[in-house]
């Protein structure tokens, strides 16, 4: 009876694991290959990405068009998209500057760190791949540079976490958890995509630079606060340079980005561009996201309002850690009592535990 008890007890506790948001870290790139995404109705090209595309897998395009994938062949890495419905981005010209953010009066503070270390620019630095010291960390330095300037201070942390594998996310939370303990507003994982220099080739101001990508990971409870950041950003960028901010990339997994509400991945070009023009795409982001978190004025005289302290995820997060410590305790009564005396105790145990805990969340809300 106690060995039946015990397998019980470890598939439900397997169970609330996997289907915890932050079981799955990161859904990982497709190799040297990469997926072309095409209209399922017109057959026209959307996007490419060496991203891994899955079904269920969302993208916002520059013109902000969202489209969901519903199709996938992975022999031919080729997928299909249908188009939803248009985004509406914040309006950027009707809102001013409130200091609402609560590091106005202390401080900004930015982290910065690399999943992917080894990423590296061809032309620039001999290879795609630079185990160790990869080029990547150049660009987030001149990221780094830029949002010094806006007068944040910036945590930038050049951990290694290779070799660039499905595991690279799960080694790359432990960096993101120790950053976070820093208190920080927001927290960025810095990338290069996998595909054509062609698809991410601008020039702004005469100056050659890369378009960037944001990617936010679906399958995290903070989405919908990382999706409105993302939102932010892009209208800011839109304003700034439009086309700079290339599109926003909804993949499975969740890049560590249940671990913050202000969490997200940007791409900065691609393998097969100088690493000079991923630089100065950095160094110009930077201006953008300053503005897109504190608020400020774009070059055009628009004004910005400063992104408001979000605590919602923080709060989904606790649930997932209540929920296991719930199923532990649980757990010890099945283990250690049985049949009605089980029902008893868990009845008691879930309405003491579960129910102040609740009461505090419907107070604050």
């Amino acid at each position: 009876m106690l060995n039946r008890r015990i397998g019980v007890f470890t598939v439900l506790l397997l169970a609330v694991i996997i289907l915890a948001p932050g079981f799955a870290f990161g859904e990982e790139h497709s190799g040297k290959d990469y997926y072309v995404v095409y209209d399922d109705e017109t057959g026209e090209e959307i996007f490419a990405t060496s991203w891994q595309v899955s079904l269920a897998d969302r993208y916002i395009s520059t013109d902000n068009k969202l489209y969901e994938v519903v199709k996938v062949n992975t022999e031919e890495f080729k997928a299909y998209a249908h188009y939803v419905q248009t985004i509406q981005l914040p309006e950027v010209d009707e809102i001013f500057v409130e200091e609402t953010f609560n590091t106005a009066q202390k401080g900004k503070k930015i982290g910065l760190y690399f999943s992917h270390s080894a990423e590296s620019y061809v032309p620039t630095d001999g290879t795609d791949s630079k185990p160790g010291n990869g080029g990547i960390f150049r660009v987030g330095e001149a990221f780094r540079n830029g949002l010094e300037k806006n007068g944040i201070e910036v945590i930038l942390d050049k951990t290694p976490h290779d070799p660039h594998d499905a595991n690279a996310y799960v080694r790359s939370r432990r960096t993101a958890t120790k950053l976070l303990k820093e208190r920080l507003d927001a927290i960025f994982d810095i990338h290069r995509d996998a595909i054509p220099k062609e698809y991410y080739i601008d020039e702004i101001d005469g100056k050659p630079v890369t378009k960037v990508r944001i990617v936010l990971g679906r399958r995290n409870q903070n989405l919908n606060a990382n999706e409105q950041l993302a939102f932010k950003i892009k209208a800011v960028a839109d304003k700034m340079y439009p086309g700079f901010a290339r599109d926003i990339y909804y993949a499975r997994g969740n890049y560590n980005q249940d671990l913050a509400p202000r969490a997200l991945l940007f791409e900065f070009g691609t393998h097969e561009h100088t690493r000079e023009r991923a630089e100065n795409s950095a160094a110009l982001f930077a201006d953008v996201v300053a503005k897109a978190l504190y608020g400020g004025e774009t070059p055009e005289g628009t004004r910005v309002r400063a992104e408001q302290q979000e605590s919602k995820g923080a709060g989904s997060g606790m649930l997932w850690v209540l929920a296991l410590a719930g199923l532990g305790g649980l757990g010890f009564l099945f283990l250690s009592t049985g049949g009605k005396e089980f029902r008893s105790k868990a009845g008691k145990f879930a309405k003491k535990e579960f129910g102040s805990f609740l009461g505090r969340i419907k107070r604050k809300k």
